[in-house]
């Protein structure tokens, strides 16, 4: 006698036989005994998850000759015909052989025929989304108005092929794929009465190789059985499909995360020599590293379809190897395994991919491309001067170096006990240790002195010469990237509070992002010593020659708030003019007091400007008296 596979021997021939599906089920069992069966009914879902076995359950309970009933006995000669599809009473039809027009044209014909042993006559189409667009045409009339003694049930694993007006003609059920532990379940009552010794962990392989089929599932534990001598155990199962085990899933992921090249790539290599499946290989891979990825949150997911003997140490694993670190993994295999389907080399593939993953080697992202471009423009653009990297460690704090001095001093005279005899000399006190500046922040300081001329030229070509008049009397003493330091005269602290005002320090700070790339802090001070000493850059040639004898001059007075921009009588380009003008002799300006052609009182600085300005009427404020 022929050996028949078990999941035809196995096929369900009972409502209560279909498992994993009770909503469709029990909505079918309440149709037959209610005598309420639609004409169309359309089963959706996952192969080998009972579709086409539930529409002959279906056909069996109507023509049943004990039904219409929801549990046909299987016996008489109706239920026996259609099992071994021999009834003319159910049609089975392959929409994927049989998708033109004529067949559809065909079975239009003989649909209006009696049944002829059974109450009803049942059309079961299979792979119905494969029919052509004039085949759902022809077959839309007969679900519209069909003979009372046809029921036709649609089956389908694409249900968005099948046409929106097919699906609104019939009553649609889905079908859902069964769980690991479902399916398991299953097997091991068809081992049982097959006699068949498995060991539980092995079933449990078994359906998670089955992935949500029991037909699937079914025929893998038919192969088996033929291909053991006796109990089919876990190692024999992965000798048939070809798995390379948790072990090597384990020695893999450790051998990444440690960034241990050479093993990774000699994990391949063995695998290859093996005949093993890289393909296989690296969606197992993905598998082990999708349960590492879940069990820190959902254990119940992540352990569903896990062995016993394997979970402790999946749980090991788990709490060794960060999650980011297992989605990074995900993340480069997934793209690997999508080259291989592609037609890739599997082995190339999967050591250029462990390569980049053990040796960190990460493609830039355009983001960071673009940005570098942009800082290497601005430095090109300014003359090659870019901004200095910070200051490795800061200088240490006054107050510390004041400590080690007073550590350093000698003790008092009347503490010693010479003191009394003969007044001891006092050694030479020796200045505390200066800590050197860093290097950076020295050629920072040195490259912004050379350009501090052209900033402040900037600054007057974009009409803003009350701020350099401001900033051009400061010298630069000390810029280490992050904080600007200037320092003014103290004849001149006056400008200390204007340099400080955030309109001034605005405009200077877009200035020198344009210039050195960065905007730093701006820390103002007047500090003591002549400002001729360090000399600022101003940028403009002197005219005029200057005079033999200094004149003296008293502090400069405090320019008038409403002079801190231009005023309304004299628009920008005049006043502008005018105080790049500041160092021409006073007569120029109708000040003879200023010493007129004499060149003694020649105005030295910018600041002398609002003095000279007071003498104009537009700048002046007239008294109303």
């Amino acid at each position: 006698m022929q050996h028949a596979s078990l999941y035809r021997k196995w096929r369900p021939r009972r409502m209560d036989q279909v498992v994993g599906q009770e909503p469709v089920v029990r909505t079918l069992r309440r149709a037959i005994e209610t005598g309420r069966v639609a004409h169309a009914y359309l089963f959706s879902g996952p192969r080998g998850t009972g579709k086409t076995s539930t529409a002959k359950v279906l056909a069996m309970g109507l023509n049943c000759a004990e039904g219409p009933t929801a549990e046909p006995d299987g016996t008489c000669d109706s239920c026996r015909a259609i099992v071994n599809n021999s009834s003319l009473d159910v049609v089975e039809m392959d929409a994927a052989s049989n998708r033109g027009i004529d067949e559809i044209r065909d079975l239009r014909d003989r649909v209006n025929l009696a049944p002829v042993a059974g109450r009803t006559k049942i059309y079961i189409i299979d792979e119905v989304h494969m029919l052509t667009t004039e085949a759902f045409n022809a077959l839309l009339k007969m679900l519209e108005e069909p003979p009372e003694h046809v029921v036709f049930v649609l089956a389908t694993t694409e249900k968005h092929k099948v046409l929106p007006t097919i699906i609104s003609r019939c009553q649609s059920f889905d079908f859902r794929r069964p769980s690991i532990e479902t399916l398991a379940t299953k097997l091991g009552e068809i081992s049982k009465a097959e006699g068949i010794a498995v060991e539980p962990e092995a079933l449990t392989v078994i359906a998670r190789e089955g992935r949500g089929s029991f037909r699937d599932a079914e025929g893998l534990l038919d192969q088996l059985s033929s291909f053991s001598d006796g109990e089919i155990t876990t190692v024999m199962v992965r000798e048939l499909l070809g798995s390379v085990g948790p072990e090597a899933l384990l020695e893999t992921t450790h051998a990444l995360h440690e960034r241990r090249a050479a093993d990774a790539l000699r994990i391949v290599d063995r695998l290859s020599n093996e005949g093993r499946d890289l393909g296989q290989f690296v969606g197992e891979l993905l598998s082990h590293l999708r349960n590492l990825m879940l069990l820190p949150y959902a254990p119940e997911v992540a352990l569903a379809g896990v062995g016993a003997e394997e979970r402790a140490p999946l749980e090991e694993q788990s709490g060794a190897v960060p999650t980011a670190e297992v989605v990074r993994l995900v993340e480069a295999l997934g793209d690997a395994l999508g080259r291989i389907r592609r037609g890739g080399d599997p082995k190339l593939e999967l050591e250029l991919t462990f390569l980049k993953l053990a040796r960190d080697y990460t493609e830039p992202s355009v983001e960071n491309l673009m940005a570098r471009l942009e800082r290497l423009e601005k430095v090109a653009a300014n003359g090659g001067l870019a901004a200095p990297a910070p200051a490795s460690r800061p200088p240490a704090p006054e107050t510390s170096r004041a400590a080690a001095a007073a550590d350093e001093r000698p003790a008092p005279a009347s503490e010693t006990p010479d003191a009394l005899a003969e007044p001891a000399e006092p050694e030479p006190v020796e200045p505390a240790p200066q800590e050197p500046e860093p290097e950076e922040a020295g050629r920072g300081a040195a490259d912004l002195v050379g350009q501090w001329g052209g900033i402040i030229g900037e600054l007057k070509r974009r009409k803003q010469a009350l701020t350099a008049a401001v900033y051009g009397e400061a010298r630069v003493e000390g810029f280490d990237g992050a904080v600007l330091t200037l320092a003014f005269p103290e004849d001149q602290d006056f400008y200390v509070g204007m340099a400080k005002d955030r309109k001034h320090a605005d405009v200077l700070g877009e200035v020198l992002e344009e210039r050195i790339g960065s905007k730093p802090r701006l820390e103002v001070r007047s500090g003591e010593g002549d400002p001729e000493a360090t000399p600022v850059p101003t940028g403009e040639p002197s005219r005029g020659t200057p005079p033999q004898e200094p004149v003296p001059r008293g502090p400069a007075p405090e320019p008038p708030a409403h002079l801190e921009e231009p005023p309304a009588g004299l628009d920008d380009e005049s006043f502008d003019e005018t105080v790049a003008r500041a160092d021409v002799p006073g007569a120029r300006f109708g000040a003879p007091e200023a010493g007129g052609e004499t060149g003694e009182g020649k105005i030295r600085s910018e600041a002398e400007v609002f003095e000279i300005m007071r003498g104009f009427e537009p700048f002046g404020r007239r008294d109303e008296s």
